[in-house]
């Protein structure tokens, strides 16, 4: 059988339910809480005119991102790529304390222009990674947990960047960031031992 992708929400692999940020609730706080919140995005259904849909918590995210980035002051880049230190002073004194959600999204940008992150690592921790699978000749997307509450996040609340708090968060995770972990085709049967089906 085949299913197109676009039918399919993606997939973000994970490490265990332990990391999921949900309305089942967590013990720690995340600056995207927001648009985590299963009550807030209902209410917010209720109240569109009718005949209209609501746009994905990632798409309301990029909206809120993008009016907040355009009043932010303009950024200079040191001239330095990779892991240098140059790089991670500036990343420490720009990004300094608890990070809203604009900032963690912001350094994550900042980090792939001073290439310290790939394309592939910043779209694997801001959550719009997905995999192909293999089925009896058919390739599509699937979501990590269909059966979960809040499928309806379509696996934002399952991305690395939505338990990012200070930017040595960020940083750790970038220095541990392997892409062999986070392959761009597989088997349903690997996606099965991984956990993801």
């Amino acid at each position: 059988m085949n299913i197109p992708s676009h039918f399919m929400p993606p997939v973000f692999p994970r490490s265990g339910t332990e990391n999921r940020r949900t309305a089942q609730g967590t013990s720690q706080k995340s600056a995207f809480d927001k648009y985590l919140d299963v009550d807030r995005q209902r209410q917010l259904m209720r109240e569109l005119p009718p005949g209209r849909m609501l746009d994905s918590v990632y798409m309301q995210f990029m909206d809120d991102y993008r009016a907040w980035k355009a009043q932010q002051p303009e950024t200079t880049f040191p001239n330095s790529q990779g892991w240098t230190e140059e790089n991670l002073t500036f990343l420490r004194e720009r990004y300094s304390g608890e990070l809203s959600a604009f900032e963690i999204y912001d350094a994550l940008n900042a980090m792939q222009s001073l290439g310290i992150l790939s394309e592939k690592g910043q779209r694997c921790a801001i959550g719009t990674y997905d995999v192909q699978m293999k089925l009896k000749g058919g390739a599509y997307r699937t979501h990590t947990d269909p059966d979960a509450d809040a499928t309806w996040l379509h696996g934002f609340d399952e991305a690395p960047m939505v338990k990012f708090q200070k930017v040595d968060d960020i940083i750790s995770w970038a220095k541990n960031f392997r892409e062999d972990d986070w392959p761009d085709f597989i088997t349903g049967a690997e996606a099965m031992a991984r956990g993801w089906l």
